[in-house]
């Protein structure tokens, strides 16, 4: 299972990257003004990493880092279920049967329950 691990490179900027030193997110803690009120509240913003800032996308907005991490840490973690993977013979598993295993806390590939991190 893959892990993310967290480096803060600003003062108020934390790199997400995974256990193969892919960056993966970005959290900010930046102003965001609220539409209704106009009121300009500090939130922690969630930005899925491109090189060029131009290119990021916002993934999320959180009141703390707690919530942002667990955010990133759980897309980090969650195994890409995209195309149709092999059982141990060979039968084919759909990626919704992976989602669903995933999902009850079963292996997506074994349907057995994954094993938890210390």
């Amino acid at each position: 299972m893959a892990r993310a691990i967290f480096i803060q490179v600003e003062t108020n900027a934390w790199l997400v990257i995974n256990e193969v030193y892919t960056p993966r997110f970005l959290i900010r803690y930046v102003p965001a003004v609220h539409r209704q009120t106009g009121e300009t509240h500090m939130l922690y913003q969630v930005q899925r990493w491109q090189p060029e800032r131009k290119d990021r996308v916002i993934v999320g907005w959180h009141d703390t880092y707690a919530e942002a991490e667990a955010q990133c840490r759980a897309a980090v973690e969650t195994p890409d279920m995209a195309t149709p993977i092999r059982d141990g013979y060979g039968s084919a598993i759909t990626p919704e049967e992976q989602k669903a295993r995933w999902v009850a806390g079963l292996d997506p590939r074994t349907g057995l329950p994954r094993e938890s991190r210390p």
